[in-house]
């Protein structure tokens, strides 16, 4: 393992860059050179280097970590989920769809220091299931997505896929906050609007139940490199954070499927995760 600085010359300045850094909704171009990938932001003109390392497991420190919660048709988890051995659960009121958002101090694969790593902010659609060859609870993971430049090296490490180019806003207006998720390529679109008008949440009647059945199952599955193949990525949480509910926010998640007006939002803080990869599972 290599981990070092490096001082790059970049249009007659010299900049010293870590191992990884932050970057924001930019292109990227992505070179190869001898034992490391070099990421290149033509807008920053900031250059990072990854060593070629494999990557079987990522640790975060989390800042805060959202989810939106929707109800939504049967019919719309069953066509999100192509493994005939998870079942999607519902609640009382019917199934829910999350949108789960992590804002990460500091992010790094498993052979690099986790201060070195960098903040970003990160979502994905997530159905809670029930693996019926085991009974046990697991998770679909529809895709996920990262307004860090740098997870475009993650699928040439081993780690499953990471899509770039997320967008996160926050603003603040005599009204209260807004908030916006958009992966700009049609497959999300969360918007919320604080103080305003919206009724009470009806997929949990708790924040206890709530809380059981979103962090129900270790394991969850997303899409495979190959067609017919789906990943395995096991979520450990580190710590003894908790959520709370956030009934100010109201809004709408659209995504690829529908849209569907948010019943009900969930927060929590200072958490330390680690999603190991598993491997892929054929069906």
């Amino acid at each position: 393992m290599r981990l070092r600085y490096h001082q790059q010359h970049v249009k007659g300045a010299n900049i010293y860059l870590a191992l990884f850094s932050v970057i924001s909704e930019n292109s990227v171009i992505m070179d190869y050179v001898e034992d490391a990938i070099t990421i290149h932001d033509p807008v920053s003109d900031r250059l990072w280097t990854i060593p070629r390392e494999r990557v079987t497991s990522l640790m975060a420190d989390v800042s805060e970590r959202w989810v939106a919660n929707v109800i939504v048709p049967e019919t719309v988890c069953r066509a999100m989920i192509p493994l005939p051995f998870l079942e999607p659960i519902a609640t009382e009121k019917g199934y829910v769809l999350s949108l789960c958002a992590i804002f990460m101090r500091h992010a790094a694969p498993q052979w690099a220091p986790l201060v070195m790593g960098p903040a970003s902010r990160n979502c994905a659609l997530r159905i809670a299931c029930r693996d019926t060859r085991t009974g046990q609870p697991a998770i679909w993971v529809n895709h996920r997505y990262s307004e860090s430049i740098l997870v475009t090296a993650l699928a040439k490490l081993g780690f499953p896929e990471v899509r770039p180019n997320l967008k996160v806003d926050f603003a603040r207006d005599a009204d209260g906050q807004t908030v916006l998720f958009d992966t700009r390529d049609g497959e999300i679109q969360l918007q919320l609007k604080e103080n305003a008008q919206r009724e009470p949440g009806q997929a949990f009647a708790t924040t206890q139940e709530f809380e059981d059945y979103f962090t129900a199952g270790v394991r969850s599955y997303g899409p495979g490199r190959e067609p017919r193949t789906a990943t395995m990525v096991d979520l450990h949480k580190n710590s003894d954070n908790h959520f709370a509910p956030m009934p100010q926010f109201a809004g709408v998640l659209t995504t690829a499927q529908g849209a569907w007006p948010v019943d009900s939002v969930y927060r929590t803080v200072n958490g330390l995760y680690e999603w190991r990869y598993e491997g892929d599972v054929a069906y």
